[in-house]
């Protein structure tokens, strides 16, 4: 009997997503193998040899790693402002991508892999926004396809992290592109994947004009003043209007004392829906001198840690069956638009108009 053929993989950065990512590979995607992981910190190599296969070899460079393992696949997991070079040098070798979002800190970054990537065609490149591959989002999305909310005009949603007094994410906030990029970006893509009455990419590779009208932003720091001299918060509101009239609000903060807490309501003239409007780590409700109450999701990785399976076995099959891959660069590249207009917006205090090329106009 001929063993069926696996993706082999490797994954780049293993801190605290890229962990969690190599240990899906590895144990939890069962047409996936784990061949080598790249990680150039003591502590990786470390944790690679007592958490992964004995197999799994361990290199400090992507150069390295291509030269001294035969994979099909890497899944990038590394700091922000890495993505694209290593993305470019990935598809260079002839290797499909798997990459944490955002594609790039930078529209004009991104635009550079999605130009890059046109020119093989045979690689699959996807961006791993994970709540499309939720149960509960895509539910929604299923309601809204089927009509059941009627028309579909608004959407509000949230992505509210839980508060690290360590202020880990301050040092990360120089390469994280601001909290428009770095956390709200999930947020617009799943507002234009509810109300948009379709993708970025049409069917001949090229992108739909304007989709977005103009976004506004503001926002302020409640934990983090030190946020301010590099011209990002702790708190953002953004606004989004598309062009077909409806509507984005979204809020992304760093500051929740009870734990990571995301939510979406979507509105439609039939009816609305609200997904993790109580965001809870468990069935369990705890009944004591504080009343009765129920534990909340600590991490963004607690509530999709599901989902993150699902992104990658998804995309596992798409390589190995020749199929489309569930979420085009193209999407990615609008969403990051979006985002950066946001984070222009807040440093100006002044409205992002878009023009009809699609493209946010920036003063």
């Amino acid at each position: 009997m001929t063993t069926p053929r696996k993706l082999r993989y490797a994954v780049l950065g293993l801190g605290r997503m890229g962990q969690r990512h190599a240990l899906n590979v590895a144990f939890k995607t069962p047409r996936a193998e784990l061949i080598s992981v790249v990680d150039p910190r003591p502590i990786s190599s470390e944790w690679a040899s007592t958490s992964l296969p004995p197999s799994t070899k361990v290199f400090q460079d992507l150069k390295s790693c291509l030269e001294g393992s035969d994979v099909d696949a890497v899944l990038i997991s590394t700091e922000t402002a890495t993505h694209a070079p290593l993305t470019i040098q990935a598809l260079n070798a002839g290797k499909h991508v798997l990459l944490e979002k955002p594609i790039s800190i930078d529209v004009e970054t991104s635009r550079q892999v999605v130009h890059e990537a046109e020119k093989f065609p045979e690689l699959k490149v996807m961006v791993g926004f994970s709540r499309r591959f939720d149960e509960s989002y895509r539910e929604v999305k299923r309601m809204i396809e089927e009509g059941i909310l009627g028309q579909t005009h608004l959407v509000k949603s949230a992505t509210n992290d839980q508060y690290d007094p360590s202020g880990f994410f301050v040092k990360f906030a120089t390469s994280s592109g601001g909290i428009f990029v770095d956390c709200a970006i999930h947020d617009i893509d799943l507002a234009r994947w509810f109300l948009l009455p379709q993708s970025a990419s049409t069917t001949d590779g090229m992108v739909n004009k304007k989709q977005v009208r103009k976004v506004y932003a503001l926002g302020h720091n409640v934990r983090h003043p030190e946020l301010s001299r590099l011209d990002d918060v702790d708190n953002g509101i953004g606004i989004v209007e598309f062009e077909n009239d409806t509507i984005l609000v979204v809020h992304a903060n760093r500051t929740m004392s009870h734990g990571h807490d995301c939510f979406t309501e979507v509105f439609g003239t039939e009816s609305k829906v609200i997904v993790n409007g109580n965001p809870t780590l468990n069935r369990i409700e705890i009944r004591d001198s504080h009343g009765v109450r129920t534990e909340s999701t600590p991490t963004y990785y607690e509530r999709f840690k599901d989902a993150f399976v699902t992104e990658v076995n998804e995309f596992t099959d798409a390589v190995l069956e020749g199929k489309p891959v569930p979420i085009t660069l193209l999407d990615s590249l609008e969403a990051v638009k979006v985002a950066s207009a946001l984070q222009h917006s807040y440093k100006t205090g002044q409205p992002v108009f878009f023009g009809d090329d699609g493209e946010a106009i920036l003063t």
